[in-house]
């Protein structure tokens, strides 16, 4: 990784948080059943595979409603959504194959056996826990396939919490730059180890005065850009 000055990298996330803060702050209506079942079938196939195809894999699967349908047996689910995902997907103007079509389908069809067993709907379990922590530890043990940081992205999207953090690769970078993240790998797999570093993420957005899961969205962006353009960020 190319080394920036700490001291600019936090200036440049500072000066964003207040324009990621005024876009939440827009109204908008709570998702539905089926908005919630997208979001969290995209980030149970973004794992290890680009979000633009995971989102693309995700429309197919809405389309042909099956995670919205009565029947939630495994052994009826897995092979349509198997035939779903094995078809090419158009992302971007161009046909691409979704990389894991029937480990995805498995881990999707658990998903929506555990969520039926649990809640009678997807936006009635959502709804029902104590707080985010707790129902990111829920998705976690119980969606196959779906680790903290994709958990945390759903709840996001969900408008469940922004006190979570999405703990990417980029997210990482800045923390090590900063000096608050000193793991050797650029993902996170465990809760316990997702946890203990979210914790030190948090500590950092309230100097910041940012709630942890939009400050890593300016990070993101930040980071990103810092990327692409393979020199110190200017602010």
């Amino acid at each position: 990784m190319i080394s920036y000055d700490s001291g600019r990298l936090m200036s440049a996330v500072a000066a964003i948080c207040p324009d990621v803060l005024a876009r939440v702050s827009q109204p908008c209506e709570p998702p539905d059943e089926r908005r919630l079942w997208w979001e969290l079938s995209s980030c149970v196939l973004s794992s290890q595979v680009p979000y633009p195809l995971a989102a693309a894999a995700a429309d197919a699967i809405d389309e042909e409603g099956l995670l919205l349908g009565d029947c939630h047996d495994p052994e009826f689910l897995t092979p349509r959504l198997v035939e779903v995902l094995s078809t090419p997907l158009s992302v971007a103007g161009r046909l691409r194959s979704y990389r894991f079509p029937a480990a995805r389908a498995r881990h999707l069809a658990s998903t929506r056996v555990a969520v039926t067993t649990e809640a009678c709907s997807l936006r009635a379990l959502v709804g029902s826990f104590r707080d985010a922590t707790d129902a990111r530890a829920w998705f976690v043990a119980n969606a196959p396939g779906l680790g903290p940081k994709q958990a945390s992205m759903f709840l996001r999207n969900a408008g469940v919490s922004y006190d979570l953090a999405i703990l990417d690769r980029h997210v990482l970078n800045y923390m090590k730059e900063l000096g608050i993240y000193n793991g050797t790998k650029l993902s996170i797999a465990t809760i316990a180890q997702y946890n203990r570093s979210e914790a030190a993420l948090r500590e950092h957005s309230d100097t910041l005065d940012c709630p942890v899961g939009l400050l890593d969205w300016a990070i993101w962006i930040v980071m990103r850009v810092a990327s692409r353009t393979m020199e110190p960020v200017k602010i």
